[in-house]
């Protein structure tokens, strides 16, 4: 279930037929917002069921927190030329951080070979940031995450709560009402961070990896010592208006544009270099000044006709090439969309800080059934866990007439919804629409 201010999918199960609505996001029903003083841009999902729960580093067996005295320094080059030379030991680190859908890892481009990413997760009982494969991103309250025997803490202080804002802080739809793709939302991009914690090495053929799909080595945070962080241009809130027009290319520009687009140099650097040259020649056509390098493909959408596509750093500007068959030779058309800002509702100044709060609640947090049904997920007894699933879901808004959840799916994520969003106190945006809808229905066999 996705609401209109949200990209990422999420999953609800509420009623005593089982149905599910699976998500491959979070095992919470969310609601996030981004403040800056004054102003309050809604950001509203709903994610209630995740069907995987594997906590692939937590172990029932492990020794006390040792206190971290004199963390040996060391750089992200080092550290992923010698890996066992640091395994099991407390290390101090600067780095550039990565964050998007399956990824959680540090990057330095002074690298020049780095054979294994080092994943991060936090210490501590905070939650998993990201949604990866193959681990449950809800932890439990007050108990310290163990890895490989080791329980580890997490320092609450100052830095760690502003890694979390830089690093989670988006907007949630493009100006145009898109969703948005990969990392272009986010308000602070390129970020990097001074890192304290236990890493651990892994990812090569005799010992199992960390992070997504076993991919990499693993830096367990313990305690963020400072974080950096640039503005994107990326606006925050504002509405605003949208508009369309088209230019049909002539045979002479549609074959110079198509040339550049479809690259025959398989070369990267050169068929970057193409792209700009094709887009900026778009640009010119319609006199736009708009900076065509530090704009990125568009990757929300595809379109089979589509030769190519290009939006602005901030959202506001965007070109499709189509390729018009239909024509000897074929031609291209270029569709140009551009946004502006509604008179009196503009977005606030890139100078005003931007942060979100979270507020979760779910079926997960049902301590009688959590252990249960993470144990029927594993053995893949999906059935026997929706069944389960299905009776701790009860304690979610238990309170009163339960009629409601025997409705369609759109109505009762709805009303699930403005329910507990009424109990947090926050006022969901009138606007708010589901963009979509996915149920796999789990039935009972009867002998």
């Amino acid at each position: 279930m996705r609401f209109l201010h949200h990209k990422q999918s999420g999953g609800i199960l509420l009623d005593e037929q089982a149905t599910i609505l699976p998500c491959p996001s979070s095992s919470r029903s969310t609601i996030r917002w981004s403040v800056d003083g004054r102003y309050l841009m809604q950001r509203v999902a709903l994610r209630l069921l995740c069907n995987v729960l594997l906590a692939c580093t937590c172990f029932a067996q492990s020794s006390p927190p040792k206190p971290i005295s004199s963390p040996q320094s060391v750089s992200l080059c080092d550290l992923t030329q010698n890996p066992k030379s640091y395994n099991g030991q407390w290390i101090t680190v600067h780095a550039g951080v990565s964050m998007e859908f399956e990824d959680f890892s540090l990057y330095d481009p002074a690298c020049k070979e780095r054979p294994t990413d080092v994943w991060l997760t936090f210490g501590g009982d905070q939650d998993e940031v990201v949604t990866y494969c193959c681990v449950n991103r809800t932890r439990k309250r007050s108990v310290d995450i163990e890895v490989e025997g080791h329980r580890i803490p997490l320092s609450h202080n100052d830095s760690l709560r502003e890694f979390l804002r830089v690093l989670q802080t988006e907007r949630l739809r493009r100006p145009d009402g898109h969703q948005c793709a990969g990392n272009e939302c986010y308000f602070y991009r390129p970020l990097s961070a001074t890192i304290t914690g236990m890493f651990f090495a892994g990812g090569d053929s005799k010992s199992p990896g960390y992070g997504h799909m076993g991919c990499c080595h693993l830096l367990v945070i313990s305690q963020v010592l400072d974080v950096s962080a640039e503005r994107t241009p990326v606006p925050a809130g504002g509405k605003f208006q949208c508009s369309l027009e088209t230019w049909n290319a002539d045979h002479s520009k549609s074959a110079e544009i198509r040339d550049l687009l479809t690259c025959p140099n398989s070369q990267s650097q050169d068929c970057n270099r193409s792209f700009q040259i094709a887009f900026s020649l778009i640009a010119d056509h319609w006199r736009d000044h708009v900076d065509i390098k530090h704009g990125h493909t568009d990757e929300s959408g595809h379109i089979e006709s589509s030769l190519g596509s290009w939006i602005s750093a901030d959202l506001m500007n965007r070109y499709e090439v189509l390729e018009k068959e239909s024509t000897a030779p074929p031609t291209i058309s270029v569709t140009r969309q551009v946004c502006i800002p509604l008179s009196g509702d503009s977005p606030r100044p890139s100078s005003h800080p931007v942060a979100c709060n979270e507020y979760a609640v779910s079926w997960a947090d049902n301590e009688g059934y959590a252990p249960l049904i993470a144990d029927l997920l594993q053995k893949n007894q999906f059935e026997a866990a929706y069944a389960k699933i299905a009776e701790a879901s009860k304690v979610i808004l238990a309170e009163g007439d339960q009629s409601w959840r025997s409705g369609n799916a759109k109505s009762t994520a709805l009303h699930a919804l403005q329910s507990q969003a009424q109990k947090w106190g926050v006022v969901p945006d009138s606007a708010l629409a589901i963009a979509a809808c996915t149920a796999v229905v789990a039935t009972r066999k009867v002998a």
